[in-house]
């Protein structure tokens, strides 16, 4: 073997060659023939050895040698890969997952303590009201309530959702129905949406009502994005033939952070004032789910959202 230690160690018989001796697990576990190409890292340490072993005395090929060569150049490149994943990178992800694990208790919590007394509290307040219909009071209170409402079934939504009831639609009109919903709100924001369908026809099998939560939902934070003087928001479709059919919303908003852009769909992070990150997050498992994908993509002057389907349940 040479003396630098980087070639590997090549031994047909172990009971006739005595540097077989010389490694004692070698010796002790009656191996008959080893092939070992020792592992070395950039900072030249020494971090291990692969090998290839038989019971029985064996002549390694040279295209054997040259495979257990190659193998300890991938092993020493994943090491060095791996290493340079820094702690911080550990307890972020930890902290999500514990983030998550808060949020099953809490919303279980919430869901059994705040549900019912609220719909109390609501129908009181309707009963005390019911003479004063056009008080701004009433409607803020009822409105304040409502929105709590809403907080508790994302909470449920997020941490015990429901299977999907999947059947089969045309993308096309999912698509279609969620924007005629949303045009109103659209309007109210002064933002101009529009449709672009370059799908003639694709068969998706989903939760239709999901779904459309999903493109709501998405429309909605494109719309809240938007700039302020001439906003717009446009959603295409398109076919990808490896990956399925691509709903695609478009916003000319300021675009994500690109420090922030990994953390978008994480509970309780958000770039909103009273936003929880619910939203994206349940987004995100709904899709998933169906065995789809969500992509964030900045633009030159906005942000594309792309929710990639797979076609007839494939």
């Amino acid at each position: 073997m040479p003396s630098d230690g980087r070639e590997p160690l090549i031994i047909n018989d172990t009971k006739k060659d005595d540097r077989a001796s010389v490694f004692d697990a070698i010796y002790e576990a009656r191996i008959g023939s080893y092939l070992g190409m020792p592992v070395y890292l950039s900072n030249g340490k020494l971090f291990g050895t692969v090998c290839a072993i038989d019971p029985e005395p064996y002549a390694f090929t040279e295209q054997e040698i040259e495979t257990i060569k190659r193998l300890s150049s991938v092993v020493s490149v994943i090491i060095e890969n791996a290493g340079k994943s820094s702690y911080d990178e550990f307890d972020d992800k930890l902290m999500r997952l514990e983030k998550l694990s808060m949020l099953g208790q809490l919303s279980a919590g919430l869901a059994h303590e705040l549900r019912n007394p609220m719909q109390s509290v609501r129908g009181f307040v309707q009963f005390l009201f019911e003479d004063q219909k056009s008080n701004p009071y009433r409607e803020i209170v009822l409105s304040e309530m409502d929105r709590m409402n809403q907080l508790i079934n994302d909470f449920l939504m997020a941490t015990q959702p429901t299977a999907p009831k999947r059947e089969y639609y045309n993308v096309n009109d999912l698509v279609s129905e969620a924007v005629d919903f949303m045009k109103n709100e659209a309007t109210l924001h002064n933002i101009d949406i529009t449709l672009l369908v370059e799908v003639p026809k694709a068969i998706v099998h989903v939760d239709k009502a999901q779904i459309k939560q999903v493109l709501i939902n998405l429309i909605k934070n494109a719309i809240e994005a938007s700039s302020d003087e001439d906003g717009k928001v446009e959603i295409a479709l398109r076919m990808d033939n490896h990956q399925g059919v691509v709903i695609e919303i478009v916003d000319n908003g300021p675009g994500i952070p690109v420090s922030i852009i990994g953390r978008i769909g994480e509970p309780f992070f958000s770039t909103k004032e009273e936003g929880t990150g619910l939203g994206l997050s349940i987004s995100q498992r709904i899709v998933q789910e169906h065995k789809g994908t969500i992509r964030f993509e900045n633009l030159v002057d906005g942000t594309k959202v792309s929710v990639i389907l797979p076609v007839d349940g494939e």
